[in-house]
């Protein structure tokens, strides 16, 4: 009652929400048809002194509701929605302190706010809230203007951005490769109109002690961790029960590297006596890959260039541990091209991407943390043997993330000078440690090393260089076709002449317009530039577009003489297979439909803890189990019916037992085998892996009814059952699920062209193929808005100083406009999106509205007295607020 008293005290803003509303007085006949549910205070308070509410939830509910009618049928303008924001100002101060005192999280209404959406048009634009568009099958998104502009009834798709097509980069890159891209065409009469503003209310949890409900992302519930259900802290106090999340950082499994990294950076906080929480770094995904040379410099090359490129890719994150909570802060992705790879990527890193939350406590020492994780790095690239290292220096563009989904809403994307200078103070820093030898912008280090062909660039999977050499070599292909061309036509008009007089008038126009057009191409030719002579219009398109982009790139020597060390590189640490680290994107999607957030503090606890139990679970094959006793893998186990997660091998549950009643579950292919406790651990799962998927595959190519081997049986069994059971549509039936886990395995490593006898292989093939492309998608927009964007701002840059103009063509033709950095204001829930005046160098990324009493960690920017160490107010000012990439 005191809450909903001060709520009435509010004059004059309490006013229009004392009473019902009614129509036909204020002359607003459609209140009803689009306020389903009215409330205001005076049914509140009736429902208040009747007795009607059952417990505090469902007063909270009230009252939000009354607001948000409000903000649903009044303009944003208007002078009632300005009086609810105040009301919901004051409630949200009100009421958390009495919901506490009752045993609840908070009063809050926490929802999750639509995120800005990419456009799929050739316009690089962005969706942002509440605003219309287009979509099909929920993939394929046109913003209003880019599907109004599509001609035709039709839209065309391609599945492979790596192919040219009509929204994939605009010009003259418009034609279709048949052969080799897989597209579709779409009436227009399919997508469906939408509106992005969806909003997401965040999920509750009851007490199986006192059956209170809390938000779940308050009180950190995992049902996967805790599988036994929910008891909140006051009864778990009360009974004296302890609660411990087994899915932490520690846990996982560490490497040299993560070692390294961490040593470095918890050495650097101790010896500050920051009072920081113990750091924790990890290498989450290790594994090899390859870059394909793209279609372009392979045609042109020929022999001199290899088809593709092969590195290690790894994905590290770091992790401090605040108020006893893990809390993910920084990621990166890197490549790592090792010795065996050929020139010119031989012993060279890339940072491919690197992404930060401002969550880091002290926040005096986040940028010094950064700085020394990435100093920790090149360090430990330089002791294995690498020579260089490369950095593209470039932030995200209008509603991007790299890695950690939805950022604060006032962590600040920096301007690009802002974020070379940033990178360029760990750099200095480096060098005074003598971890670095020097770095220089890419086009000294291209003059100084005497590069003078396109293959002698390092060439890495999704950097900057490898695309702007196709739309190079693109665009040289048609000035000769172009050239061709006009030579045929000139040949032809030659001839018509021969008819001409020479002495007429129409011969001495001629003549005068050839060699007009003779000395025009003579001085175009004759242009001087400031690059070395390299013989080839390829390479002199790319010294162009290197001295207009050079501050962009970083080329960073690790040794003083590089090209002299002939021993191999050999990493200590083992490859490490991780499905949802294995890149940016796998992440991010699971993140995105499952609502990670790192929004804020409270979220970022939530989603890290999330993101710990998916990494602890994701390795781990759900048809083969382990023993509780033996810890031997099996395939068959008895498990209990009682007890949480206890399962007996064979030979345990006949030789051990248990109190509990257990059920026989599995394939029962390792029934009669006794061959397992001779083995360890790792040699006994993967020869029961080996085992699983050669009986699944003999079983559904066996056409022998009485086939002798004993596993062949039992596996037709186990999958006749499958066909026929109707559980396992919902999960329920632990046969059925151990089989498709064991499906799901074998698909991810089936080669079989044709078709496919186990079953579900060929849907989960095309799933598997379909999760790929679209992660090719989204990485190929991502890379697109990035270019452009560069593209955009280095333009109005070079116009003010003509000075640092150069000769030659931009590489990269984009005849469409992309959101600049600088200069959009993409329209948020509140309204158009202010630029901050305090950091006339950033502004705010494209994140949602933060949800009405959602807080997030920061404050003011200035650093506490006392700061020791290299950290300075320039420091702070430089990453408080700063996402990096």
């Amino acid at each position: 009652m005191p809450t909903l008293e001060k709520l009435y005290r509010q004059n004059p803003e309490s006013l229009p929400f004392q009473q019902p509303v009614d129509p036909k007085t204020l002359q607003i006949p459609d209140y009803f048809d689009i306020v389903r549910q009215p409330m205001d205070l005076s049914t509140i308070k009736h429902k208040l002194d009747t007795g009607v509410y059952q417990n505090p939830w469902q007063y909270v509910d009230d009252v939000w509701l009354m607001l948000e009618n409000a903000w649903l049928y009044n303009r944003k303008t208007s002078r009632v929605y300005k009086y609810c924001s105040k009301l919901a100002e004051v409630f949200e101060t009100e009421i958390d302190p009495v919901m506490q005192m009752l045993g609840y999280c908070c009063g809050h209404k926490f929802v999750f706010h639509p995120q800005v959406l990419c456009c799929y048009g050739k316009q690089l634009c962005i969706i942002p809230c509440d605003a219309v568009y287009w979509s099909y099958q929920n993939r394929y998104h046109f913003c209003e203007k880019c599907f109004n502009e599509i001609e035709g009834d039709s839209v065309t798709l391609g599945d492979d951005p790596t192919q040219s097509q009509t929204f994939w980069w605009t010009g003259n890159d418009t034609r279709f490769n048949h052969s080799k891209q897989l597209e579709s065409t779409i009436k227009k009469e399919n997508f469906v109109k939408l509106k992005n503003d969806t909003l997401d209310i965040e999920l509750f949890v009851d007490c199986l002690e006192c059956g209170r409900k809390l938000h779940v992302i308050c009180v950190l519930h995992n049902e996967v961790i805790w599988p036994e259900g929910f008891i909140c802290d006051g009864c778990r106090k009360s009974k004296g029960i302890k609660k411990e999340n087994k899915c932490n950082a520690k846990k996982l499994p560490s490497s040299k590297l993560g070692i390294h990294l961490e040593s470095r950076v918890n050495k650097f906080l101790k010896c500050r006596n920051t009072g920081a929480g113990e750091v924790t770094i990890r290498v989450l995904a290790s594994s090899e890959k390859t870059v394909e040379v793209k279609s372009g410099m392979r045609n042109r090359f020929g022999d001199d260039l290899p088809e593709t490129f092969p590195y290690r890719a790894k994905a590290l994150f770091a992790f401090e541990e605040i108020d006893g909570t893990d809390v993910c802060f920084f990621g990166m992705h890197v490549q790592e091209y090792g010795s065996e790879c050929l020139r010119p990527n031989q012993r060279r890193v890339y940072i491919s991407y690197l992404d930060s939350v401002h969550f880091f406590q002290p926040r005096a020492y986040r940028t010094a943390v950064y700085h020394e994780i990435l100093i920790g790095y090149l360090d430990y690239c330089k002791l294995l043997g690498y020579e260089w290292a490369h950095i593209w220096a470039w932030p995200p563009s209008e509603g991007d993330d790299y890695i950690f989904h939805c950022h604060p809403p006032e962590q600040k994307i920096p301007k690009p000078k802002r974020l070379q200078d940033w990178y360029r103070k760990m750099l200095d820093k480096s060098v005074t440690d003598k971890v670095v030898v020097d770095f220089k912008d890419i086009l000294k280090s291209a003059m100084d090393d005497g590069i003078t062909c396109a293959t002698e660039l390092p060439y890495f999977e999704g950097d900057f260089w490898p695309n702007v050499l196709e739309e190079s070599i693109k665009e040289l292909d048609q000035e000769e076709e172009e050239r061709q061309k006009a030579a045929e036509k000139a040949a032809a008009a030659s001839a018509g002449e021969e008819s001409v007089p020479i002495g007429s008038k129409k011969s001495q126009k001629k003549c005068k317009k050839n060699n007009k057009s003779k000395s025009s191409s003579n001085r175009k030719n004759n242009k001087k530039t400031n690059f070395p002579q390299q013989g080839n219009d390829l390479s002199q398109k790319i010294f162009s577009t290197m001295e207009k982009h050079k501050e962009v790139f970083f080329v960073i020597r690790l040794v003083p003489n590089p090209g002299q060390n002939q021993e191999p590189i050999q990493d200590p640490d083992p490859l490490v297979s991780c499905d949802l680290m294995d890149g940016r994107d796998a992440f991010l999607t699971l993140a995105r439909e499952k609502h990670y957030e790192f929004s804020s503090l409270r979220r970022a606890k939530y989603s890290t803890m999330c993101m710990l139990c998916e990494l602890h679970n994701q390795g781990q094959d759900r048809f083969v189990y382990t023993c509780n006793e033996c810890k031997h893998h099996v395939e068959t186990r008895y498990h209990c019916t009682v007890c949480d997660d206890y399962d007996l091998c064979s030979n345990c549950y006949r030789k051990i037992g248990h109190n509990h009643k257990l059920e026989k579950w599995g394939l029962e292919l390792d029934v009669d085998s006794n061959s397992g406790a001779s083995r360890n651990p790792q040699e006994a799962r993967r020869l029961s892996i080996q085992r699983c998927l050669q009986s699944l595959v003999h079983a559904c190519q066996c056409k022998d009814a009485n086939c002798r081997l004993p596993s062949c049986q039992k596996m037709k069994r186990v999958v006749q059952h499958t066909k026929v059971c109707k559980r396992k549509t919902n999960g329920e039936c632990p046969i059925c699920k151990q089989l498709i886990a064991l499906c799901c395995y074998h698909a991810k490593h089936c080669h079989q062209e044709q078709k496919c006898l186990v079953p579900f292989c060929l849907n989960i093939k095309h799933k598997l193929k379909q999760q790929q492309l679209q992660h090719r998608l989204q990485q190929a927009q991502l890379l697109r808005r990035r270019m452009a964007t560069m593209q955009q701002v280095t333009a109005p840059n070079q116009a003010m100083n003509p000075q640092a103009s150069t000769t030659g063509a931009n590489p990269i033709q984009h005849g469409a406009r992309s959101q600049q950095a600088t200069g959009v204001a993409a329209q948020q829930p509140g309204g158009k999106r202010q630029l901050d005046s305090a950091e006339d160098d950033c502004i705010q990324p494209p994140s949602k509205k933060k949800s009405k009493g959602e807080t997030s960690s920061g404050g003011d920017k200035q650093v506490p007295e006392g700061a020791e160490g290299e950290v300075t107010k320039e420091d702070v000012g430089d990453e408080s607020q700063l996402q990096d990439f």
